[in-house]
């Protein structure tokens, strides 16, 4: 076959013309104008970046007729068989198949000879990893010391792989992938040789299908190239291609966003009758709520993933409603679900069943959203010193000793994600209600503030008024009736000293427990009077009032005394 593809047809051949390896290219132009070459390279990097081109060009740069040189003129007899492929001193020996020990003596005695015709005798080892143990180690002596007429070039995919021993023995090169941007406009430059012109979003996206290989990225080319059509719109080359529909993918994740259940499914139903991958896809809608996350989070101007700005605008669009806790939340669903998607023997069944759960998922609001909406509610002034209205100074201290929390206003209404700040709460009424139901209402939406787990159970309650104070019976079970102890019902009498003013007490029960007798205020109010007499008479504080030239101003006899 005449044809030649294009990944061969516009392989480098010169330093100059390798795209995006600069820091090696410019290195080894260094040591070839300096005469500081060494004797054995080793050359690693994903697949297609150029250390195969890159090992031809230092051969041909090794034993051009104009050199050693940085700059191989490409005419000679020499550069025109390495550029062929016949050169007799130039070796390219593939180790996965030639991973023997005996191989390797073989290869040790052809380097003992001189080259026939060249300079230097080249021997490139690709895929070098994949000798054997015992192959490397005969390898060792060669490679430390060899002719002075022989240069070693290793190439691997899998630079972990190749012992320590051999790598101390090499000068080491790192290749690495091409970004997007940059490889995008390689394909465009080869386009412009052969007089062709495809749209810029489809050569973005053959960039990133290829992630960062330039044989990749041709390859792709090649294929489109292949339909013999003069001029193809960006819907023909993704459906040459056969990848993903990226629109299908955004209108998935759009209608996951917003919970759309049926629209899901009609959309995975769609990619399944175009006979779509459902692994590809899954992979897609992944990259695409990797992109929206970073998207939200990333500055103006920045570049992601070598998108266009076009699809980063289209992006900020549509994670602008979201916050950035809910796109991490969806990703680690998807993330999760992963290894059971890749092991189901129907893929379709769960894709379906794991995008219908993230349906389900809740706005999440971060920590510094809800203080924040806290404070606009009202809660971020210190509250009065009668104690109407919000904590105390030493409450939202925590008490003592315990971590400061934000002061909030009674019955504010949690933030909302992406929605205006919710207006303050209206102040706590003065008077006592009459209705119980209302009252437990009222009391259960503020527990809910701090007491989440207890509200779940007032809201199940039962309640009336008996004598100025509000029985609550808590609903039946062994787990329900936990709640009835002395400090749930202590945290809920404080709750309503701060709901009602001259309130009533509030007395929790669990199911089927009596009522205890209402309490004789009469008989309460004479023990307390002379229980403080008692106190002002006592012997220590008479004597204090006499050191101190002091009087009593308030006597609490319920405050615990120190012993």
């Amino acid at each position: 076959m005449s044809y030649l593809v294009l990944a061969r047809k516009h392989r480098p051949a010169t330093f100059d013309q390798v795209v995006g390896q600069e820091h090696v290219t410019k290195t080894l132009a260094g040591a070839l104008d300096s005469g500081r070459l060494a004797h054995a390279f080793c050359f690693t990097g994903p697949r297609g970046v150029g250390k195969t081109t890159v090992a031809r060009v230092l051969a041909k740069a090794l034993n051009c007729e104009n050199g050693p040189t940085a700059t191989p003129c490409g005419k000679c007899v020499h550069c025109l068989e390495i550029t062929d492929g016949r050169a007799v001193d130039v070796q390219e020996i593939d180790a996965a198949s030639n991973s023997r020990v005996e191989d390797v003596r073989e290869l040790r005695e052809v380097i003992r000879y001189q080259p026939q015709s060249s300079r230097f005798r080249v021997t490139i080892l690709d895929e070098v990893h994949m000798l054997s143990k015992a192959a490397f180690n005969a390898l060792l002596k060669t490679l430390e010391e060899p002719p002075e007429h022989a240069v070693f070039i290793l190439a691997t995919t899998d630079v972990h792989k190749v012992p320590l021993t051999i790598l101390s023995r090499c000068q080491r090169f790192d290749f690495r992938r091409l970004p997007p941007k940059l490889l995008s406009a390689h394909l465009k430059e080869v386009l412009g040789q052969e007089g062709l012109e495809l749209p810029s979003e489809s050569l973005a996206l053959m960039a990133r299908e290829a992630d960062g290989s330039v044989r990749d990225a041709l390859s792709l080319l090649d294929q489109v190239l292949a339909a013999g059509k003069e001029s193809m719109s960006h819907a023909e080359v993704v459906e040459l291609l056969g990848l993903v529909d990226r629109e299908l993918v955004g209108a998935t994740a759009q209608a996951v966003l917003a919970g759309e259940a049926g629209e899901v499914l009609d959309l995975v139903s769609r990619v399944y009758a175009a006979g779509g991958e459902m692994q590809a896809f899954y992979a897609a809608l992944q990259e695409h709520f990797r992109n929206l996350a970073a998207a939200k989070a990333a500055p103006e101007g920045a570049e992601l993933f070598g998108l266009t700005g076009e699809e980063l605008a289209g992006l900020r669009a549509q994670a602008g409603p979201h916050s950035p806790e809910t796109l991490h939340e969806i990703f680690g669903h998807l993330a999760s679900s992963e290894d059971l998607f890749r092991r189901a023997s129907q893929p379709r069944l769960v894709m379906e069943m794991t995008l219908l759960k993230l349906t389900q998922v809740k706005p999440v609001v971060s920590l510094a959203d809800i203080l924040a909406g806290l404070e606009q509610g009202g809660g971020g002034t210190p509250a009065p010193a009668d104690g109407g209205g919000g904590f105390s100074a030493r409450e939202a201290k925590g008490g003592g000793g315990q971590s400061a929390r934000p002061m909030v206003r009674e019955n504010a209404p949690p933030p909302q994600p992406a929605a205006p700040a919710p207006a303050p709460a209206p102040a706590p009424a003065a008077s006592t209600p009459g209705d119980p139901k209302a009252m437990l209402k009222e009391l259960m939406r503020f527990a809910e503030q701090s007491q989440p787990a207890l509200a779940s159970y007032l809201g199940r309650s039962s309640a009336e008024l008996n004598n100025g104070s509000l029985r609550v019976t808590l609903p039946s079970g062994a787990i329900a009736a936990s709640y009835a102890t002395d400090k749930n019902q202590k945290t809920l009498n404080q709750m309503a000293a701060r709901i009602w003013e001259g309130g009533p007490t509030v007395r929790l029960l669990a199911s089927g427990e009596a009522a205890p007798p209402p309490p004789d205020r009469q008989a309460e109010a004479e023990a307390k009077a002379a229980a403080a007499q008692e106190l002002a008479d006592h012997p220590a504080v008479q004597e204090a009032m006499e050191v101190f030239e002091a009087e009593v101003l308030r006597l609490d006899p319920e405050e615990p005394r120190q012993s």
